[in-house]
């Protein structure tokens, strides 16, 4: 379909295609440990399953909810081995308890993620401000100075599901500016993660508009908005963590754009700060 919203491809996916499959056999990552934080459901489960798929020794699934963690679980391929670990992304001690016992990874991916009640700001709640930041930012750094330290020991990847709809004027997004901004926020502390971990490949992206409890919270609903699936950021994290995306180090991506077109603009986001976040217009 057409670009719904200002895009760098001429292409625009709503659904997996051939070159994200997760059976590609440049996509393996036979052999390697992934962890997928908020992997209990949604665009989270749908990511371990992708991982799993493409060939996973160990995935390792983070989340509050133990039950559904297991369930999780129970839908990866035979010949990957899964543990569960209780934690919480604003709970350092949990994340360091599930960090130790996961040990080396080669892969994480950060899913989980809080939408405040939407509403302006001058009536918005505070609390709700504070719990996006509690979970988006703050839970960022927390599972940072959890994992870097057990990070493989060359081209570890460490992604982000960020939703970072930024780009938008806010007059498009009426209420929320909770949302956006830590959102906005977000995306910039994995910048300077890349910046400051120069053996580690980081990247966020944003999955695209998928039916989720975080979708729905932002008030939008399904009929109003050309919806994707959850198997497309998924199956795009994958790729994102190949060596074909190493190009887009410290950059923000959508999973609707198409991978070919990209890495034939690599040189666009090699130099510069394209796709970074920052002011508008400026040389």
């Amino acid at each position: 379909m057409q670009p719904p919203f200002p895009c760098p491809t001429a292409t625009w996916h709503n659904d997996t295609y051939d070159h994200i499959s997760p059976s590609r056999p440049e996509l393996s990552v036979a052999g390697k440990t992934v962890v997928v934080i908020g992997g209990g459901s949604g665009i989270g489960r749908e990511t371990a399953i992708a991982f799993s798929t493409a060939g996973a020794a160990h995935v390792a699934l983070l989340g509050r909810t133990e039950s559904n963690l297991s369930s999780t679980a129970s839908l990866l391929a035979s010949s990957t081995k899964s543990s569960v670990h209780v934690a919480d992304v604003t709970d350092l001690n949990s994340l360091e308890t599930a960090a130790a016992a996961i040990g080396k990874w080669d892969v994480l991916v950060l899913a989980s993620g809080y939408c405040p009640k939407p509403s302006p700001i001058a009536s918005g709640d505070a609390a709700e401000w504070q719990k996006g930041y509690e979970v988006n930012v703050q839970g960022t750094l927390l599972t940072a100075k959890a994992f870097l330290p057990t990070a493989g020991d060359s081209g570890a990847a460490f992604l982000g599901i960020t939703s970072d709809t930024s780009l938008l004027p806010p007059a498009f997004l009426p209420g929320l500016a909770p949302y956006v901004a830590s959102k906005l926020a977000q995306a910039k502390v994995y910048e300077f993660l890349a910046a400051e971990n120069q053996g580690l490949f980081v990247a966020t992206v944003h999955p695209g508009m998928v039916d989720t409890d975080n979708f729905r919270a932002t008030g939008a609903t399904p009929e109003a908005l050309p919806m994707d699936t959850a198997q497309l950021p998924a199956h795009f994290l994958v790729w994102l963590a190949s060596s074909e995306a190493s190009f887009l180090r410290g950059r923000a991506v959508w999973a609707n754009w198409d991978v070919e077109e990209l890495k034939a603009q690599k040189e666009k986001y090699t130099e510069g700060l394209f796709m970074a976040a920052g002011f508008k217009g400026l040389p």
